[in-house]
């Protein structure tokens, strides 16, 4: 693992009770859960510095530094013991604990022992006469070992003092204990082991050895592992004095081992063994795959099993072989060999591009070349034999032949596409009927003379059909894309996890209790019998399978067709498999139990950069754009087993396949609450592991928070109302502009009227009457002079007051509210009913209002006398707290709608001019038909244009309540 960002020079290995793997080195301490290396950062911030001692405990871990003291791990809290103080200064070297929970430590300046409260250093008085302490091991009988760098001394559990045993040491590296209760010293500068059997006056027995040795362990299977410092792993089957150098197991670099220079050792509950070196940590399983005793390199080989239950081999580059009771026979055939079949006589068939041979225990013999029509690089994909000895051979590229003696005849071809010119896969059932997988979802079979094809219409979807199993009755096909069963009467398709391990299947094998293997590119994967049952039964059941080992992948040779077949099954149900590796053998019997899914762990949660505390309950920043959540899952034997899943609640519609991965990373999370779901699962294929959940909500930013909206509502509504006003002030001085422009042309006009017509007017009236004066008292002519006189003076006298009006409108001091009252008082109609009604408090007008307001209805009153042939006029006069409202209504005849519209009728000009008064006021007018007849003239104002007082009571619009009529006047 020295190229997986592991560290250097590990010194110091343990697993803690959480299941982790620690490591000590020269950069600090490690975690390590399988996969990442996590590295430790002490709660106070003080680096650890390099470590030279790791010791495991209930929770909790000690570590022991090469610069002097210790620290005490457990959680997420770290205790400190620097040197001095009883515990002896100086590199510390080794750490045990007793039975009684007491903590001893080697340093490099003496002996120490922890109570649970203070240390004391171990000295004289204790029998312990040593300034240094190199090693200490606690016996599991109780007896505290320690190693100076000369002598050895032990304390019997429950004895006072220590006694130094007889014999001379050299630097001690590591005691450890065998499986008989003898302890075992290294020296790490000299090549000598010792060996000390417990007794009353134990002795050391000291053997030389080849190297200096700086490790030691003995694994629960018997075997001693020893460390070297340059020469690599020793293993050695049998720990007894002395051991037999030559026949130990040796790992170095050449082997792919880290490193050769090695310190600590470690066997994991497990029973993986762990190695740490120079450069980086190494790590040892038990395989279930052994190698098969064939020569080195045997590799793309094709394999069959004889009825006398010998193990054929036949390669590219190795001829053909028997494995038989461990005897290996070798026959040199024309390589290479890419078919096996074995026959019902204890023989096997093989076939290539040079021809078909039969072998016995024997010999060989080549029975047929290939069809003169063959190519020379031909080759033999399939073979089968038929119940009458025929053999039935397929041939890359050519189609399908059968050889009987030394001649071949060719079979004519089924398939309709060009890629199914010859079976790339074949068989036999039990009942003699011959199987021909082709490509492309094509199943041929073969019963006496009658041919038959199955294909999806019979329910096969599995691709290419490149493996056969016919056993007990039951035939499974594989291919392409899965597996498919036969009833007898059609294929059902085994519903299989989508992960990609059962693609390509090239190989079929029977188990033990009707269990099925299959071996094809996702590796060797066992079926249980009763998941295959269920998952037959039940559409959508998850299928639970077993991966072997990812090292029984399909061999590839990219320059020739696959060898087949890849697997097969021995009397004793061991499966024998051509791997990428070479052939290999798995004992069923043999396999371990299934470990337990791990639970995940979420380690990390990092927002924008920045970590967060995982307590709960856990708020994160407003405004948080990009979260990482780092999780892991503790499996040291073979963590790339594992793959996970996870989703967001409140965020993901459904679970995210993260394979490998181990972390999450969101974007733009909106505010609120969310649920982080993980699971672990392996390539079993069944149920994960139950979700560990983190839960934390986004805090929504300020802006978005109900308290927010307060002051925003208000100063929105402010900003509303002030730009509301200001269009209102800026109508009102418009419209005033307007209003004054207006009385300057009606003060011109009147100015024109007095000095031109009222003069001219005059000066005639003074003529008519000195002529009149001129003519006798009883003269006709002079009575009517005098009477169009008089008629004069009344045209004056109206005149002047329109003058009047004209430069002062409404300077006759009476509101809108009496002008219409002694218009309509005024009025002298036969026949014709009016009536006004005025609500609301009245209020003075702006005089152009007013006056508008006023010749629009004396406008409208006359249109309905002169026009409308009216017998009711209706006057309402509203002063309302947003508007003014005038409206006139009779009962007439109606108007025209086009003459109702602004432009009003043509050459008139009393609608128009309404609709113009209106307008220049700031004021909408309305004039229109009624349904049952009559004609309705609404005016209405803005009260901000209306009403004089307006600016000195500006609430009181929002307030005002509507009032019942305060004046009505009718006249007949």
């Amino acid at each position: 693992m020295a190229d997986d960002d592991g560290p250097n020079q590990v010194g110091a290995l343990a697993q803690t009770g959480d299941g982790y793997l620690w490591l000590g080195s020269d950069s600090g301490l490690l975690r390590f859960d399988g996969s990442d290396f996590t590295t430790y950062q002490p709660s106070d911030g003080q680096p650890l510095g390099t470590v030279a001692s790791l010791l495991a405990v209930d929770g909790g871990l000690w570590v022991g530094l090469r610069a002097g003291g210790a620290r005490l791990i457990q959680g997420r809290t770290t205790r400190s013991f620097p040197p001095g103080q009883d515990l002896p200064g100086g590199a510390l070297y080794g750490l045990a604990r007793d039975r009684d929970g007491n903590i001893w430590a080697a340093a490099h300046e003496g002996l120490a022992r922890f109570d649970g409260q203070r240390w004391t250093t171990v000295g004289e008085d204790q029998g312990f006469a040593a300034r240094s302490a190199r090693a200490v091991f606690v016996a599991r009988d109780g007896t505290v070992w320690a190693a100076t760098s000369h002598h050895l001394y032990r304390r019997p559990a429950g004895a006072p003092r220590f006694t130094r045993v007889v014999g001379t040491l050299d630097w001690a590296s590591q005691i450890a204990q065998a499986a008989d209760g003898t302890i075992w010293i290294t020296e790490r500068y000299v090549n000598r082991l010792h060996r000390v059997v417990p007794s009353t006056r134990p002795r050391m027995q000291t053997q030389t050895v080849d190297t200096p040795i700086t490790g030691l362990l003995f694994d629960k299977a018997g075997g001693l592992w020893t460390s070297t410092p340059g020469n690599g792993l020793r293993r050695y089957r049998h720990a007894q004095m002395a051991l037999d150098l030559t026949h130990a197991e040796r790992v170095t670099r050449t082997e792919g081992l880290s490193a050769d220079y090695l310190w600590p050792l470690l066997e994991d509950r497990d029973g993986t063994v762990w190695a740490g070196s120079n450069a980086g940590l190494d790590r040892f399983r038990l395989r279930e795959l052994s190698p098969a005793p064939l020569p080195a390199g045997t590799l793309n080989a094709a394999l069959a099993l004889a009825t006398d239950g010998a193990l054929w081999a036949a390669s590219g580059n190795r001829g053909l072989m028997r494995l038989h009771n461990g005897a290996l026979q070798r026959w040199p055939i024309a390589e290479p060999v890419t078919a096996l079949l074995a026959d019902t006589h204890g023989g096997v068939w093989a076939g290539g591009p040079h021809g078909i041979w039969h072998a016995t225990p024997v010999g060989v013999e080549l029975r047929a070349r290939l069809p003169e029509q063959a190519p020379a690089d031909a080759s033999v994909r399939t073979m089968t034999l038929a119940d009458d000895g025929s053999l039935w051979v397929s041939i890359n590229g050519l189609g399908l032949f059968v050889l009987r003696g030394s001649h071949w005849q060719a079979v004519a071809g089924v398939g309709e596409k060009p890629s199914q010119v010859m079976p790339v896969s074949a068989g036999r059932d039990e009942q003699g009927r011959l199987w021909f997988g082709y490509r492309d979802n094509l199943l041929v079979s073969r019963q006496g003379d009658h041919w038959r094809q199955w294909s999806e219409a019979d329910g096969l979807q599995i691709g290419h059909v490149t493996a056969q199993l016919h056993h007990h009755g039951v035939s499974w096909v594989g291919g392409q894309h899965g597996l498919a069963r036969f009833d007898g009467q059609r294929f059902q398709m085994l519903p299989l996890p989508a992960n990609g391990q059962f693609d390509n299947v090239y190989g079929l094998l029977p188990g033990r209790d009707g269990d099925l293997w299959v071996h094809g590119k996702g590796g060797i994967l066992q079926l249980p019998a009763p998941e295959v049952a269920r998952a037959l039964a039940k559409p959508g059941y998850r299928l639970r399978y077993r991966s072997v080992s990812l090292d029984g992948s399909l061999a590839n040779d990219p320059y020739r067709v696959l060898p087949l077949p890849t697997g097969v099954v021995d009397a004793d149900g061991r499966l024998w498999f051509s791997t990428s590796a070479g052939v290999s053998l798995l004992d069923p019997a043999r396999q371990p139990a299934p470990a337990p899914l791990p639970t995940v762990v979420i380690e990390h949660l990092t927002v924008d950069g920045v970590p967060q505390p995982l307590a709960a309950p856990l708020q994160l920043p407003a405004d948080s754009q990009r979260l990482v959540i780092d999780y892991a899952a503790l499996n040291l034997r073979a963590p790339q087993s594992l793959a996970f899943r996870y989703r967001m609640r409140g965020y993901d519609r459904d679970w995210i396949e993260a394979g490998r991965q181990r972390r999450a990373t969101y974007t733009g999370l909106p505010a609120g609450d969310y649920r982080f779901e993980v699971q672990v699962f392996d390539q079993s294929g069944g149920e994960p592991a139950p979700p560990t959940v983190l839960a934390f909500s986004v805090a929504p930013a300020f802006y978005l928070r109900p308290l927010f909206y307060l002051p925003l509502s208000a100063a929105l509504w402010f900003v509303l109302w002030w730009l509301h006003r200001r269009a209102v002030r800026r109508d009102r001085q418009r419209l005033h502009l307007q209003l004054q422009a207006q009385q300057g042309e009606r003060e011109r006009i009147a100015r024109e009227l007095h000095d031109t017509l009222l003069q001219s007017l005059q000066g005639l009236m003074l003529r008519f009457q000195a002529a009149a004066n001129t003519l006798a008292a009883d003269h006709p002519a002079r009575t009517r002079l005098e009477h169009a006189l008089d008629r004069a003076d009344q045209v004056m006298h109206e005149g002047r007051e329109r003058v009047q009006h004209l430069r002062q409108a409404g300077a006759n001091g009476l509101g809108l509210a009496a002008e219409l009252s002694q218009l309509v008082q005024g009025l002298d109609e036969p026949g014709i009913r009016i009536s006004l009604h005025i609500n609301g408090d009245q209020r003075p007008l702006h005089t152009n209002v007013q006056d508008a307001a006023y010749r629009i209805a004396v406008e409208a009153i006359g249109n309905a006398v002169r026009h409308a042939d009216a017998r009711q006029i209706t006057v309402m006069l509203n002063y309302g707290a947003r508007d003014l409202r005038l409206c006139i209504e009779d009962d007439g005849q109606g108007i025209a709608a086009d003459y109702a519209m602004a432009e009003g009728r043509a050459k008139r000009w009393g609608v128009r001019g309404m609709h113009e008064r209106a307008a220049q006021i700031g004021g909408t007018l309305a004039v229109q038909a009624l349904a049952g007849g009559g004609t309705r003239v609404e005016l209405r104002i803005k009260a901000a244009l209306s009403y004089a007082d307006q600016a000195r009571r500006p609430w009181r619009r929002w307030f005002a309540r509507p009032r019942p009529p305060t004046t009505e006047r009718d006249d007949a």
